[in-house]
């Protein structure tokens, strides 16, 4: 199997890239230097208008967060209502500063109260408290467990622990704790924040999108010969629609037949148009120019958060373990954006650490 970049190297040459662009060269704050620990996470953050510092210019990276500010930076995140407006919480006023964003966390399932009715806005959030935040509003592969001496299957947070720890959005202590009840301080939010908002601040994300990155080149090439050298023994499976994918349809090809995939004359079924129902029955070659790259898809140099969400919950349900790297073409002003499209690698680690590219799905907007 094709070899990634290293993490490191391609960690560096994104966060060269990133650090280089004008967006992240107007944040600073003066407690804040390009030395510190998460530094590129906190201008990264500050730039993209998710966290904000004090009005004396510092950021305070060593103070702790509370809920209630927890809640706003998610919801800055994802674009919730902040309005403030009456709460859920017995103790979260509509005159709270955070209460417009502690009830639509709330709406939206990301956050929840205690026993007693409130919500505590003010007390500090714990570890696994954040987790429980974070592996409710973003969108994770599903693990099983994983192994901290201090988390077991009886916590609330543990299957949350669990999901933020095997994507590396959170990890644990070198002496195999992850000590769930300890405070989070604001620096230390910002990086588990970014690395769920954006996983290329996660070394091995990052080389895994230099990789599908390299694959994206491979298939405006034809080159098949190379793009085989990612395919596992499970095959690549290839869909024309997410929602297909979700179902089962599409075509699963071997290594060998991945390699002379322009070559094949066979007619293939791929699936059914979503719109009409029609059937998809096409020669490889022919899937490739009214699918596969049918859209003037561009390199990544982030993961982004801008594409199509619907199609990543769909291939989602068949490939539950997955990661995905959408590549998204937004369509033109002149059809309403209708036109948009998308291509999704679906990559799975493999017991050894390597990743498998498992399928190539397509999806757009059909009547």
């Amino acid at each position: 199997m094709k070899k990634l970049l290293s993490s490191a190297a391609a960690a560096c040459l994104v966060l060269f890239a990133f650090i280089a662009s004008p967006a992240s060269a107007v944040v600073s704050f003066d407690d804040v230097p390009p030395s510190y620990r998460f530094y590129e996470e906190i201008v990264y953050l500050h730039a993209e208008g998710v966290i904000d510092g004090f009005e004396d210019g510092t950021f305070r990276p060593n103070s702790t967060v509370t809920r209630g500010q927890a809640a706003k930076f998610i919801g800055d995140a994802l674009g919730l209502d902040g309005t403030q407006r009456g709460t859920d919480f017995s103790d979260v006023a509509a005159g709270n500063t955070f209460s417009g964003y502690i009830q639509s966390a709330a709406e939206a399932g990301i956050i929840s109260g205690y026993p007693d009715g409130t919500f505590r806005p003010h007390e500090p959030v714990e570890r696994q408290h954040v987790a429980l935040m974070l592996a409710k509003a973003f969108d994770f592969p599903q693990v099983l467990d994983e192994d901290f001496t201090d988390v077991g299957p009886n916590m609330e947070a543990y299957e949350a622990i669990a999901i933020l720890a095997n994507f590396g959005v959170a990890q644990g202590y070198p002496d195999g704790t992850f000590r769930p009840e300890q405070d989070v301080t604001r620096g230390q939010f910002a990086a588990f924040l970014a690395r769920a908002y954006e996983p290329y601040f996660i070394p091995e994300k990052a080389a895994l999108l230099e990789t599908s990155n390299d694959i994206l080149q491979h298939l405006k090439d034809q080159d098949f010969e190379a793009v085989a050298e990612y395919v596992g023994s499970e095959g690549l499976s290839f869909c024309p629609f997410a929602g297909g994918c979700a179902d089962g349809d599409g075509v699963t090809m071997a290594k060998g037949q991945v390699r002379n995939f322009m070559e094949i004359t066979t007619e293939y079924l791929w699936g059914y148009e979503a719109g009409s129902g029609f059937e998809i029955n096409l020669t490889p070659a022919e899937y490739y120019d009214k699918y596969l790259l049918d859209a003037p898809y561009e390199e990544k140099t982030m993961y982004g958060n801008s594409g199509d969400s619907m199609s990543r919950e769909l291939i989602r349900e068949r490939y539950p373990e997955a990661v995905i790297i959408e590549y998204y073409y937004p369509g033109t002003e002149a059809n309403s954006y209708m036109d948009w499209q998308s291509l999704s690698m679906v990559f799975e680690e493999q017991a050894n650490g390597d990743w498998t590219l498992l399928a190539l799905v397509n999806d757009r907007w059909t009547p």
